[in-house]
């Protein structure tokens, strides 16, 4: 779908509505970014409340001043990717991951249930998805402390 056919606006309720010329509005859309994270103003998902994709923003740059003023907005509002500083412990025992981490936000413990829920990003950093679907970032292999990266060998 071409960038400049859609147009956001927010309702009464606050939540973000996708209107498209000759189709009927969408409410309740979620505004996320696609990968890579190492370009942020690129590939901007618009998605139906079920998660289904209805645009994809190739470069926000190509949209309007207020329309992107939008959409960076409900990105900052829902773009929530704590930092893992440090792995103090994956226990591998019942099928599953559990994870102890300290986040730039604080201590966090979560459960990841595949070893394809962690990531290698081209940059050398890591994304790891919990079974909540909370996405964290980890910093490449090289900046973790011995600790991170001998808790980390044993997932990728």
């Amino acid at each position: 779908m071409s960038e400049a056919a859609f147009t956001l606006s927010v309702d009464g309720q606050g939540k973000v509505v996708l209107l498209r010329p000759g189709e009927a509005d969408v409410k309740e859309v979620r505004i996320r970014r696609a990968f890579p994270w190492s370009d942020p103003s690129r590939y901007i998902s618009i998605r139906s409340s079920e998660g289904k994709e209805l645009v994809l923003i190739e470069d926000l740059a190509s949209i309007a001043q207020e329309q992107r003023r939008l959409i960076e907005q409900q990105l900052e509002k829902w773009a929530f990717v704590p930092k893992i500083q440090q792995i103090i412990k994956i226990d591998m025992r019942f099928g599953f991951q559990q994870w102890q981490v300290e986040t730039d936000r604080g201590p966090v413990e979560f459960r990841v249930q595949e070893r394809e829920d962690v990531r290698f990003l081209g940059d050398g950093r890591f994304s790891v998805k919990d079974v909540d679907g909370c996405v964290y970032e980890l910093a490449s292999f090289e900046q973790l402390d011995e600790r991170s990266r001998l808790a980390i060998e044993q997932v990728i």
